[in-house]
């Protein structure tokens, strides 16, 4: 049976293990039929009729122990039937016990073919399971991005990889401006809804296959991207402000969806672990919340949203308003 499927090693694997618990008992029921069939004692046949069940009578073993590719299926059946096929030429096996050998061969054969087919489809079956059991496990439900769990399997090893390849890595931390305050003033419905449409946007600024994005908790995201220079990364992260800025999302004081972002670039050393990363990124995201949000913090300098919008002139019930969104 030939295996094509994305995780045909994993199957393989499974089907070499499950043929070797079954050799030490195929094994002895071989010999047993071999003693039972080949010694004279044991019949008056003849030794040629005896060899040519033993041959077919070890082909059902073999095929219902354990699993054959189809090329050992046909070769094993195409061995057994040829001795047959020769001893019936031959003379030394009648037509009617060459056609019940022949009948048996065949049914055997397709039974084995069938037992493949079916054992395989299970074990596809539980790997599919397993998948999606696992991918479940590290996806964000409202984000489908990486969760906290998912972000901490594959960044270790990305981290690595660029370690040993010299590569520079970047990490983003962005945090959505005020985002309580969307919880307050529109709900926590419209509030998942705008989590969602940060991470599309930022799926569409960085949908580089090597790029990895993931939602840490509550309104806070990281992307890590790996062999891109400062500049390039910077420009990404402006066009993410401003494809924010023209979504028009408004809450708090009227004032347009936005997020602040801290970004963190080098070559790592073989010390560096993700947490060295992420809190020097958390260091430049303070920075550019620190300094009016809506803006991206490299190397402690602000760099503003291409689209920042002219705010409105506060009155008496914005001032308070901004006051409150000041202090979340």
């Amino acid at each position: 049976m030939k295996i094509q499927c994305f995780d045909d090693k994993q199957v393989k694997k499974k089907i070499q293990y499950y043929n070797k618990q079954r050799i030490a008992m195929s094994v002895l029921l071989i010999i047993a039929v071999a003693i039972l069939l080949l010694v004279p004692s044991f019949g008056a046949e003849s030794a040629v009729i005896r060899i040519a069940v033993f041959g077919s009578i070890a082909f059902i073993l073999l095929s219902i122990l354990f699993v054959l590719t189809w090329q050992r299926i046909v070769l094993i059946f195409v061995i057994v039937t040829a001795y047959i096929t020769i001893e019936f030429c031959l003379g030394k096996i009648y037509l009617k016990e060459f056609l019940l050998m022949l009948l048996c061969n065949i049914s055997t054969l397709l039974v084995s073919v069938r037992i493949a087919r079916n054992f395989i489809h299970m074990l596809l079956c539980e790997y599919k399971t397993m998948s999606a059991l696992a991918l479940e496990a590290t996806t964000d439900h409202l984000t489908q991005l990486f969760n906290r769990k998912g972000l901490e399997q594959t960044l270790s090893t990305a981290l690595n990889i660029c370690k040993r390849e010299r590569k520079l890595v970047g990490v983003l931390l962005i945090d959505i401006d005020y985002f309580k305050s969307y919880n307050d003033t529109l709900g926590h419905l419209k509030g998942d809804h705008i989590l969602q449409q940060v991470a599309l946007q930022m799926k569409s600024c960085f949908k580089r296959e090597s790029d990895i994005i993931g939602r840490i908790g509550g309104d806070e995201f990281l992307i890590f991207i790996q062999d891109t220079e400062d500049e390039k990364v910077i420009n990404m992260a402006q066009n993410l402000l401003a494809s924010l800025s023209q979504l028009k999302v408004k809450s708090c004081a009227n004032q347009c969806l936005s997020v602040s972002i801290g970004i963190e670039i080098s070559i790592p050393d073989k010390q560096d672990t993700i947490n060295d990363y992420y809190n020097r990124a958390d260091k430049e995201l303070y920075y550019a919340k620190k300094n009016g949000r809506n803006c991206i913090s490299h190397k402690h300098t602000i760099v503003k949203n291409p689209n920042d919008l002219q705010q409105p002139t506060e009155s008496s019930d914005l001032k308070i308003l901004n006051t409150k969104c000041a202090h979340e």
